[in-house]
């Protein structure tokens, strides 16, 4: 068991680095075009995804542990702290480019739903967003799972409006600037549901977390986010 924690925590620590690195780096590809750069971006965010491949496999699927993000537990959108909905064509949103459907509120993101139905996800505008969210209890957070419909669902075979980059940051009151707890990169080509251990985890307890989308899978109109879960231990349960 010491062996196995250690080769977690040791992912973990190498994640983040490279996260670290990718986070520095990113600004500055985006807005001077380099080849040797974009080289390097691309080979930071595919080791990046190996890495996350090799850690999920060592750690517990989300059914598995609490989720304190959940509609049914009292948890909630804050939806003036948080991004607004896509939508175009005047009430509606097109979703794959293919049907228009009525865009689908916040909190569909805390409804648990799982597998994941295509097109029931809520969208913002662009590869950049976030959503600010009460919990249902003061927790400790020791991971999140981001859900996403795969490939194989897609009714295009692809899914460019999937978040990528993201982190995640823990606050106590509306006010708080919020507690930086990690960033993790959703797999395209990996499984719809991934959870990710945050490797900031032992900073307090919070009764708010934000989820901020840093980017998407290249989708330059809007991202899509289906459910979103976050696992840890109860406050009271943690002081004792």
């Amino acid at each position: 068991m010491t062996n196995f924690k250690g080769q977690v925590n040791t992912l973990n620590e190498e994640i983040l680095t490279l996260n670290k690195v990718l986070n520095s780096l990113q600004p500055v590809a985006n807005t001077m075009p380099n080849i040797t750069l974009e080289s390097q971006v691309n080979t930071l965010h595919e080791e990046i995804l190996r890495l996350n491949k090799v850690l999920n496999s060592l750690q517990p699927v989300a059914d598995t542990m609490p989720n304190f993000a959940l509609e049914s537990q009292q948890a909630r959108v804050l939806l003036d702290q948080s991004s607004q909905t896509y939508s175009k064509r005047g009430s509606c949103a097109y979703l794959y480019g293919m049907f228009c459907k009525r865009p689908v509120h916040p909190r569909t993101v805390l409804q648990g739903g799982s597998p994941p139905t295509v097109g029931q996800c809520w969208p913002f505008e662009g590869g950049r967003g976030h959503l600010f969210i009460a919990l249902s209890h003061p927790v400790n957070i020791s991971h999140v799972t981001l859900g996403h419909i795969s490939k194989n669902l897609s009714p295009t075979g692809i899914i460019p409006s999937a978040p990528k980059t993201f982190s995640v940051n823990g606050m106590n009151t509306l006010d708080d600037k919020g507690t930086y707890l990690g960033t993790s990169l959703y797999d395209q080509d990996g499984d719809a549901t991934q959870t990710f251990e945050l490797p900031d985890h032992g900073k307090g307890v919070f009764k708010y977390v934000k989820l901020q989308v840093e980017s998407n899978w290249g989708h330059p109109n809007y991202t899509c986010l289906y459910n979103f879960r976050v696992h840890g231990k109860l406050a009271e349960v943690t002081d004792r």
